[in-house]
């Protein structure tokens, strides 16, 4: 499968991912930039002035590629943006209240069996149809149950935090997160018994689905 030689701008903030993504890209014949925040992408886009950009959600300090994606559409709307990350939508990584622009592609890593699906999907999203390509729309996502808020404070839980520690973070009442999570442990269809945790369950199926969150 051959390409045209376009070039694509890789944000990622993992040295060893973006290095390999790099190596396979180049294979594939695009010519490829990289850069390990939003700000460094801000340079690349008019440095670098690629045809697409593939981007994480989580990105670091400062803004999300979920911010950086939205910049992009709006400010270089030629420029196609393809997400590949853990998280299976922005809720999942904590990003609240920014959906993925219309027209983005995105993919989990852990369902990328082969450079030629990157390359599929970089074509269609390049091609403004990249809609057999978002993974966070599918159906058998393991948290679509849950409100960008549940998976928020779910977010939290599996950081370890208590019920008062995130009450104490989000700026309001214990009581409401116990709400909360009494919500979340229903839509996931937990059910309390003797020999396990609710709280551990919800953890592990976040974990499962998402991956380790970083330490609060």
């Amino acid at each position: 499968m051959k390409f045209e030689r376009r070039r694509l701008l890789v944000v990622e903030d993992e040295p060893l991912t973006s290095a390999l993504l790099r190596d396979v890209l180049e294979g594939y014949g695009f010519e490829v930039e990289s850069a390990a925040s939003a700000s460094e992408a801000r340079k690349a886009l008019d440095a670098f002035d690629p045809d697409a950009a593939l981007l994480d959600i989580m990105l670091g300090d400062g803004p999300t590629g979920v911010a950086l994606a939205h910049l992009i559409t709006r400010e270089y709307p030629a420029v196609a943006v393809l997400f590949l990350t853990r998280y299976a939508d922005p809720a999942s990584a904590g990003v609240t209240g920014d959906d993925i622009p219309e027209g983005s592609g995105f993919l989990l890593k852990d369902k990328i069996t082969d450079g030629a699906y990157l390359m599929d999907a970089l074509e269609a999203t390049l091609g403004d149809r990249p809609r057999d390509y978002r993974h966070d729309l599918a159906l058998n996502h393991p948290l679509r149950h849950l409100t960008p808020n549940q998976q928020a404070v779910l977010r939290m839980i599996s950081q370890g935090l208590t019920n008062a520690a995130i009450a104490q973070r989000r700026g309001t009442s214990e009581s409401a997160v116990e709400q909360v999570v009494a919500s979340i442990f229903r839509n996931l269809g937990l059910e309390a018994n003797r020999d396990t945790n609710l709280r551990v369950q919800a953890a592990r199926l976040y974990i499962a689905a998402v991956g380790l969150p970083k330490e609060p």
